[in-house]
């Protein structure tokens, strides 16, 4: 049974001709595994630096090809992967968008269901706020820990920038004000006023009129004055989108460390690397519980070779033949 695995194919290809043209295109038909088993292929190419501003290099797609053709059976090509990849992080994003990845108050993802979980109370305030939150409540999102990793950021990346309706609300308020300046520097409304008695017990308000001279000058001032506020503005908003930078990349950082040398596999996880070894169902039990009770052999197993997966298990496990 250890000396030799069966291997079952996780790619199923539809081809369909095109007779005119003579040309043949290929559509694959991914599933669960398939979806899991190329998350992991990039998150281990990120890991080791081919991931450069958020995009894969082209080494990282040749050896996720050869890697998923190789190892899982598939029948994949580059394009595949890429198109993959959008759909993805587009799924993804309804997810991370809605429920701020997973720091929302309240929610969590449970790896198990596959949901986002939280108490009735909390869901019923998000759905009122945001109804489209129902749709959510009971869909399954798969690797949603794993895609973290690999998509936060880039969605997280904007997260403190200003958005679309508050610079036009800010715009707005800044062309109120400018107006406001322009009027006072004409002469056509004034701010300062001076008391003049119009008889023993009251007192009414004269605009002070501004020579000439005087609105070019507060003119000009105004406008510099205007000019310097929104350098400071894009300075400040400059320094701040920095800040957000080296700290997304700090917790990312944490995240691929922790990951790399401290991860813990959940039960689901070690149930589906142990799937592709291809122990009999009635030895998953048993390996599943030593893997979950030695996370350190988990780690290494999982990081050998296909080919040498059983060999290890069994010496990992007091096999002996």
């Amino acid at each position: 049974m250890y000396d030799s695995l069966i291997f079952i194919p996780m790619c199923k290809v539809i081809m369909s001709k095109q007779e005119a043209s003579g040309s043949e295109k290929e559509q694959v038909k991914w599933s669960d595994k398939m979806d899991y088993a190329y998350i992991k292929a990039m998150i281990k190419q990120q890991e080791i630096g081919n991931r450069v501003n958020g995009s894969f290099t082209l080494t990282a797609y040749a050896q996720m090809v050869e890697e998923l053709n190789t190892k899982h059976q598939m029948n994949i090509t580059k394009s595949h992967l890429k198109n993959r990849y959008k759909i993805l992080k587009k799924h993804f994003s309804q997810w991370y968008d809605l429920f701020r990845g997973i720091s929302l108050s309240g929610f969590s993802w449970n790896s198990t269901t596959q949901l986002i979980e939280a108490e009735e109370e909390e869901w019923d305030n998000l759905i009122n706020s945001k109804p489209e939150a129902a749709l959510l409540r009971t869909k399954k999102i798969a690797n949603f820990d794993d895609m973290l990793v690999l998509f936060a950021r880039d969605r997280a990346s904007g997260a403190h920038a200003e958005t679309a309706k508050e610079r036009n609300d800010r715009l707005n308020k800044n062309e109120k004000n400018s107006k406001v300046d322009d009027l006072l520097a004409n002469n056509e409304i004034h701010l300062e006023n001076e008391y003049v008695d119009l008889d023993d017990d009251i007192q009414g308000v004269i605009p002070t009129p501004f020579s000439q001279g005087q609105s070019s000058g507060a003119k000009k001032c105004k406008s510099k004055k205007r000019k310097f506020e929104e350098e400071e503005e894009d300075f400040n908003s400059k320094i701040m989108k920095s800040v957000d930078n080296v700290a997304g990349a700090i917790r990312e950082g944490n995240v691929i460390f922790d990951r790399a040398y401290h991860r813990e596999y959940t039960g689901d996880e070690i149930y589906r690397e142990l799937e592709l070894v291809g122990l009999e169902p009635h030895e998953l039990p048993r390996a599943l519980n030593f893997l979950a009770a030695n996370q350190a052999k988990a780690r290494t197993l999982f990081n050998c070779p296909l080919q040498i997966l059983m060999s290890v298990l069994k010496d990992m496990m007091g096999a002996r033949d």
